[in-house]
């Protein structure tokens, strides 16, 4: 049903693209639909114009390091999630980290930046970390998340994204 979801959304972007004002409003959520549905060229396609906004806006900024690792650019993906990072740790002050309520947020994308290193970096392909070793830890890093069923719905669609262009 989510996907279906997605893809419809997916879809109707090209029509509604047309009217400028909705642009910036619906092109991360077509972002985010084009990995979740494993649809690559149209993710080169959202992302092409759109590599000097990976800090204002996450999905943007996840969608061309996505692009970037299907394109073999491990370098550039690095450069990335740097960027991203530091533009999630300049968000943070003395009151948005009082309560972890309040921190989400930043908190989760936090979360995915690393999950994104971790599942690029090759390190779980050398004998260091056996895969089994590797699912453990997700396993653990999911069940951080508690509850959230919207959080683990975003991990669990990045994780598959990277596995799928693995």
């Amino acid at each position: 049903m989510v996907l279906t979801s997605l893809g419809i959304l997916l879809n109707q972007f090209d029509s509604l693209k047309k009217n400028e004002a909705i642009i910036p409003k619906m092109l991360p959520l077509a972002i985010e639909s084009s990995w979740v549905t494993g649809k690559w060229g149209k993710l080169e396609k959202l992302t092409l114009d759109h590599r000097d906004e990976i800090t204002t806006d996450f999905n943007i900024g996840v969608g061309v390091g996505l692009v970037a690792f299907r394109q073999g650019k491990k370098d550039e993906l690095e450069k990335i999630i740097e960027e991203l990072r530091m533009n999630v740790a300049s968000g943070f002050t003395l009151n948005s980290v009082s309560t972890f309520q309040a921190s989400h947020d930043g908190t989760l994308k936090l979360h995915v930046l690393s999950e994104m290193e971790l599942l690029t970096s090759g390190s779980y392909d050398n004998s260091s970390t056996p895969r089994n070793e590797l699912f453990t830890i997700l396993d653990r890093r999911l069940d951080m998340l508690g509850g959230c069923i919207s959080d683990k719905q975003y991990v669990l669609g990045i994780r598959q994204a990277i596995m799928d262009l693995s």
